[in-house]
């Protein structure tokens, strides 16, 4: 787990997010959610998934949400945003929890938008504490997904729904490393679709929905060449992240999705109302 957490370590985010903004022309004083969007929206197909997850997942006003693996907590404000939920939080990675807090202040968004350094593993909340979860492409980097499963249900009201979003294996094996989420295999645990809906099943959850979003992920990297040279990098982006090779992860993710090296699953998980 430690070199998870050293790899989403980037020294001193918060202000290289703030110098990206000041030299795209951004007032600080104006920052909207949509600005910010092309550092803090991690994941495959950006704010466009995030838009579908938050129609899928049904939450309504008032309630409380947690998201774990939020990373610098982009989709955690969308998400809060667009439903009016109060929604917490979590990640492993101390920076980004900083940064995820300063943005939030930033947006003002702090009463509904909380967020807190914790494991998916050993989650700080008591049973039966949130009435719905959330949690975008953090699988990969999981070995025991079947602990952070159970632990999401553990911390769910019965009859709560969780919304995963996430990277999974497919028909083919190795993966071309290194990828969004590993600079190489010893921090990258995928399994294939059939084998992540038996642990959904396992940890006692119902399954509600399940697409497969692999083809529109082929779509969202068909453009994506081999780098040659020094990347030329926008300002403000998901390198300040995970490192100024992205571009060479992204082509890798390009060719795993297009040798069926990995897949893409929207799900829903139902913790049942026993009652």
């Amino acid at each position: 787990m430690k070199h998870i957490h050293s790899y989403y370590s980037p020294n001193d985010l918060y202000n290289r997010i703030i110098e990206g903004l000041n030299e795209i022309g951004r007032e600080l004083t104006g920052v909207t959610l949509d600005d910010l969007q092309p550092v803090d929206e991690f994941h495959i197909r950006g704010n466009i998934a995030t838009k579908e997850l938050i129609k899928l997942s049904a939450f309504t006003p008032g309630m409380h949400i947690l998201d774990v693996g939020c990373g610098i907590g982009g989709s955690t404000r969308r998400l809060s945003h667009e439903t009016g939920c109060c929604v917490t939080g979590i990640d492993l990675s101390d920076e980004y929890i900083d940064a995820a807090e300063r943005l939030t202040q930033l947006l003002n968004m702090q009463e509904r938008v909380k967020f807190l350094a914790a494991s998916a593993l050993a989650l700080p909340f008591n049973d039966n504490t949130f009435d719905g979860a959330w949690s975008i492409q953090m699988n990969m980097n999981v070995e025991n997904k079947l602990l952070w499963l159970q632990e999401v249900y553990r911390v769910l009201k019965p009859g709560g729904r969780a919304v995963l979003y996430e990277v999974c294996g497919h028909k083919n094996t190795p993966l071309h490393f290194p990828v969004p989420w590993a600079q190489n295999s010893s921090m990258s645990f995928l399994v294939p679709p059939e084998a992540f809906r038996d642990v959904i099943k396992a940890a006692g959850f119902d399954i509600e929905a399940w697409n497969d979003k692999t083809e529109l992920a082929q779509k969202a990297f068909a453009h994506m060449t081999e780098p040659v040279g020094e990347p030329d990098l926008p300002e403000l982006g998901v390198h300040l992240l995970v490192g100024n090779d992205i571009l060479t992860k992204a082509y890798n993710l390009h060719r795993n999705l297009d040798e069926e090296r990995v897949s893409l699953i929207e799900t829903v998980a139902v913790k049942p109302d026993f009652e």
